[in-house]
């Protein structure tokens, strides 16, 4: 199977998060999109975080196919950090084929999470596009760390034959934001 991994703190889960893992599934050819929910994303407050319980349950509300499911592997690997549960992952699901999905937003960001580098390693990265935000990720740290490891635009399954390989998806646009939804 080839799954789509979307991690994030989901505070709350939007239409976004649902747009951007049907996209996925469509460009990529994807068997699934799991939904790696963080408890605590280290680089931000936990002031500013919505009940587990609740961020859970909203998910769970948006979530209307067995196409998408909902993971937490915090409590087995003891880790808050992606790159703890993307190894587990690998090590755990060694016959299933992985991708990791992410908005163009977290990407400007990604060469401040730990062991970033071996995330690019692991399995093939997809950018989506955020508020037609194309110049400040292309321009982030990971994009010129691993700029001659980048793949075309509409490359689909093609991204999964050679690691590191990460693409940009330009012609997506989710303007929700968890930010957004809380401000309100």
């Amino acid at each position: 199977m080839k799954i789509g991994i979307l991690g994030s703190s989901f505070n709350p889960a939007h239409a976004g998060h649902l747009k951007l893992s049907l996209k996925a599934i469509e460009i990529f050819n994807l068997d699934e999109v799991w939904w790696l929910i963080t408890k605590q994303n280290p680089l931000k407050n936990k002031s500013e975080y919505l009940p587990f319980d609740l961020r859970l349950k909203k998910v769970e509300n948006l979530i209307t196919n067995e196409i998408i499911k909902l993971k937490i592997f915090e409590d087995s690997t003891e880790s808050i950090f992606l790159i703890d549960n993307l190894k587990f992952i690998k090590k755990n699901y060694t016959n299933e084929t992985f991708i990791f999905l992410m908005g163009s937003d977290s990407f400007c960001e990604m060469d401040q999470w730990r062991d970033y580098e071996n995330i690019f390693k692991l399995m093939p990265i997809a950018v989506f596009n955020r508020n037609e935000e194309k110049y400040r990720p292309l321009a982030s740290v990971a994009a010129k760390t691993f700029d001659k490891f980048k793949k075309k635009s509409g490359i689909g399954s093609a991204i999964f034959e050679d690691i590191p390989a990460w693409t940009f998806i330009d012609d997506f646009n989710a303007e929700e934001s968890s930010t957004m939804i809380r401000n309100k």
